[in-house]
């Protein structure tokens, strides 16, 4: 596992389709392991997990994902497969960050925006977009500097705040900005006019090395946030995160180990490595 942030999509019934999908929209793209419940897709080097995990959760605008296309060509061949039993939400059409500019919500409720740019501007193909509404309008600062805390990377870059003369009541809080969290790029924005809460239909999983990293983690963004079970958590601003050891994934891909490892994982909270080692030898 190269990296240390990797989304997680949450379906019904739909990783595989969904994954086909994604294969046909971007290039450099394949689908990397598939079980009944974990599809794992790789696109441009980037990992994203797809979890069939029911009908309680699926993904929505709160967190999209910006996807930087090297040409019009690129752009109109990933537009093409999204649009398929999808919904737009800003036709294609230029923009003043991008030659061309488009978002879209695919069939499985996933939103993508994608702008064309220099080869040399694209930073990370495939970023999230956090967007904070509702109720978490104008906190979109105060998590910057919380995650910028807890992730101990250094302070947002390209933060662009409302002005005056677009509404004295939204003067300075964050039109759009750029963090980056263990070398994982995240964009940032706030909407006033939107009302659109994050949910476990997309959310963050941080790779942890050790029992001490999963401590740490789990600790931190479970201030003033809430816990889940099988290593789930909200944070203070309703973002899910999951605090996952590496060491899960080899337990999972032995046959000999994984049902029980399934079941120790199953009663816990915040995940316990040796617990975790302990049951699938037992």
């Amino acid at each position: 596992m190269k990296e240390k942030i990797t989304p997680c999509l949450w379906f019904n019934g739909q990783a595989g389709d969904a994954a086909a999908m994604y294969c046909a929209a971007f290039k450099r793209s394949r689908i990397t392991a598939q079980s009944p419940i974990v599809t794992a897709v790789e696109i441009a080097g980037q990992s994203l997990t797809l979890l069939d995990g029911g009908p309680m959760y699926e993904p929505n605008a709160s967190i999209s994902f910006y996807v930087g296309c090297e040409s019009v060509e690129e752009f109109d061949q990933a537009w093409k497969a999204l649009s398929e039993g999808g919904k737009v939400v800003s036709a294609p059409s230029k923009s003043p960050w991008s030659e061309k500019y488009g978002w879209i919500t695919d069939a499985f409720n996933v939103s993508w925006q994608l702008g064309v740019q220099k080869k040399a501007d694209i930073k990370q193909k495939i970023t999230p977009y956090l967007l904070f509404t509702g109720k978490q309008y104008g906190h979109a600062a105060d998590a910057m500097r919380y995650y910028e805390e807890v992730f101990r990377s250094k302070p947002a870059e390209g933060v662009v705040r409302y002005g005056s003369e677009d509404a004295p009541e939204r003067a300075g809080n964050v039109r759009h900005a750029e963090i980056e969290l263990k070398n994982y790029q995240f964009m940032i924005s706030e909407v006033m006019s939107a009302e659109v809460p994050f949910t476990e239909g997309v959310s963050l999983t941080v790779h942890c090395e050790n029992q001490e990293e999963v401590d740490y983690y789990w600790n931190k963004l479970t201030e003033g946030g809430k816990e889940s079970m099988c290593g789930w958590l909200k944070d203070r601003f309703g973002v899910s995160w999951q605090i996952i050891p590496t060491m899960l994934s080899k337990l999972m891909s032995d046959p000999a180990k994984a049902g029980k490892a399934a079941k120790a994982f199953m009663t816990m909270r915040k995940l316990d490595i040796e617990q975790l080692v302990q049951a699938s030898i037992a």
